[in-house]
C-alpha cells in the first residue's frame, strides 16, 4: 500500500508539471485501471472504481487529498503548518430500490438443548447422572462468521433466494461438574466426573466447529423505519463438521483440553427463522441433526437464539 501511495503521489507531482488539460486513461481488459485528470483546478489520480483509491492535488499544490472508499485523508500546507485531516463519507442507503441480501457479517447466539434423549444411558452406570450435559445459558454461546454472500432476486427486488458460506463456532457448557470422553477410548460417549478434592469446577464445556452454508428465501417487506425495511428470512443451514474439544478449569487454575471427534455427526442441518431491520437481525436455528451419530451418544438437538449484524 505504501508503494502505491508512492507511485500515486509521485505521478501527481510529475502531472502538475504539465501546462496545458488533459485526460489519461489507463485500461486492461475494456476497463479503467487508472485514470488521470489535469485542469485548472488541479489534478486527480483514480485507481479503480468509485470505491477505490483516488489521489487529488490542487493547482497550488498546497493540499493533496487522498481517498480510500470511503476514507478520505487532507495533507493542507498552512500558515500554521502542515496537517493532515481525517474524514469519512456516511454510507448511503436506498433500500427502497434494491434488495440487499442479510447474511455476511457477523452474529452471536445463545445455545440450549431444546430437544434431549439420554435412553442410550438406560440400564448402564450412567443413567443416575440424569440429563447430565444440561447447559448453562449464559456460557454457552456461539460466534459465527459469516464471510461470503450471494443472492438470486426477482425483477422487482422484493426478495430473494440467498446462500453464501460462513463458520460457526459453538461452545457447550455445562452445569454439572463433568466432561465427556469415548467409553474405553472408541466406545460410545459417556460422562465423566471431574471433581477434585482440593478444589471445585469453575466450567467445562465442549466446542464445536462447523463451514456453514444457508439456503433461504429473504423478503423486504413495505414496512420500514427510516432508510430501513423490515425483512423476514426462513430456510436451512446446512453445516460440516472440521473440529471439536473439551476443557474444563477448576478454580485454582488447573485446566485441561482435549481434542477428539467425539462421534460428532460430520454433516447437520438447521432450520432457520430471521427477522430484523438493517443491519440488525434477531434469529433462531434449530438443529435437525442431533449432535452425537446414532447409538454413539445422547441424542441432543441444538436450539440457537440470538443477534446477527449483517453488512458491517
Amino acid at each position: 500500500m505504501k508503494r502505491l501511495f508512492t507511485f500515486l503521489i509521485g505521478a501527481v507531482l510529475v502531472l502538475n508539471l504539465w501546462a496545458q488539460s488533459d485526460t489519461t486513461k489507463v485500461k486492461m481488459m475494456k476497463k479503467n485501471i487508472v485514470t488521470v485528470v489535469e485542469d485548472n483546478s488541479g489534478t486527480q489520480v483514480k485507481v479503480g472504481n468509485d470505491r477505490g483509491v483516488e489521489v487529488v492535488t490542487d493547482d497550488w499544490g498546497d493540499t493533496t487529498e487522498i481517498r480510500l472508499g470511503r476514507r478520505s485523508f487532507k495533507v493542507i500546507d498552512g500558515c500554521n503548518g502542515t496537517y493532515v485531516k481525517y474524514d469519512k463519507e456516511l454510507k448511503r442507503k436506498n433500500w427502497t430500490g434494491n434488495f440487499n441480501p442479510h447474511w455476511a457479517g457477523l452474529e452471536v447466539g445463545m445455545n440450549m438443548f431444546e430437544n434431549s434423549d439420554y435412553s442410550i444411558y438406560k440400564g448402564t452406570e450412567y443413567e443416575q447422572y440424569g440429563e447430565v450435559f444440561d447447559l448453562r445459558l449464559g456460557k454457552s454461546l456461539s460466534w459465527n462468521l459469516n464471510f461470503a454472500e450471494f443472492a438470486f432476486k426477482n425483477k422487482r427486488k422484493t426478495f430473494g433466494v440467498v446462500t453464501g458460506m460462513g463458520i460457526s463456532f459453538n461452545d457447550y457448557a455445562f452445569d454439572l461438574p463433568v466432561t465427556m470422553e469415548k467409553e474405553d477410548g472408541h466406545g460410545m460417549i459417556v460422562p465423566v466426573n471431574i471433581t477434585e478434592e482440593h478444589s471445585s469446577v469453575k466450567k467445562s464445556k465442549l466446542h464445536i466447529n462447523y463451514l456453514t452454508v444457508p439456503l433461504f428465501l429473504e423478503v423486504k417487506t413495505p414496512l420500514r423505519m427510516g432508510s430501513s425495511h423490515l425483512y423476514l428470512a426462513g430456510g436451512v443451514i446446512g453445516g460440516l463438521y472440521i473440529g471439536s474439544h473439551t476443557k474444563y478449569k477448576y478454580h485454582n487454575k488447573n485446566k485441561e483440553k482435549y481434542k477428539s471427534n467425539f462421534h460428532i455427526n460430520q454433516w447437520k442441518y438447521d432450520v432457520t427463522a430471521r427477522i430484523g431491520f438493517g443491519d440488525v437481525c434477531i434469529f433462531a436455528n434449530y438443529s435437525m441433526t442431533s449432535i452425537f451419530k446414532n447409538a454413539l451418544g445422547p441424542e441432543l438437538h441444538p436450539l440457537m437464539i440470538g443477534f446477527s449484524f449483517p453488512n458491517i
